[in-house]
C-alpha cells in the first residue's frame, strides 16, 4: 500500500512572524469537504465575518492569476453560496478541536 500525503499550506507569513491561532482547516478527501476548526468566537456571527473575507481574499487570488476580475469573481461566489445555501448537497465532516 502506498503511503497517503496530506499536502498542507504554510501558515500566513504575519502569523509566523507575530504569532497567531489556527481556527480552521479544510481538506478534500476523494472530492469530498472535510473541516477541522475551533470554537475561537464568543459568537457564531463573527464566523460570518469571517466566512465573507475569506471569500474576499479567494476573489482576489482569482483576479490576481487572472482567472476573473476580482468583482466577478466575488459575484460568483455569493451567487453560489445563495444557491448552496438553498439546497446543500453534502454537510462534509467536521472535527472539532478545542
Amino acid at each position: 500500500m502506498a503511503e497517503q500525503i496530506v499536502h498542507e499550506l504554510p501558515a500566513p507569513e504575519e502569523a509566523v512572524r507575530l504569532g497567531g491561532q489556527e481556527v480552521l482547516r479544510a481538506f478534500i478527501v476523494e472530492g469530498e469537504l472535510h473541516v477541522s476548526l475551533t470554537n475561537a468566537f464568543e459568537r457564531p456571527a463573527v464566523w460570518g465575518v469571517l466566512l465573507v473575507d475569506i471569500a474576499r481574499h479567494v476573489a482576489r487570488m482569482y483576479s490576481r492569476e487572472g482567472g476573473a476580475l476580482r468583482d466577478q469573481a466575488l459575484a460568483e461566489i455569493y451567487k453560489t453560496i445563495q444557491a448552496e445555501w438553498s439546497i446543500p448537497d453534502d454537510d462534509g465532516q467536521t472535527d472539532v478541536i478545542n
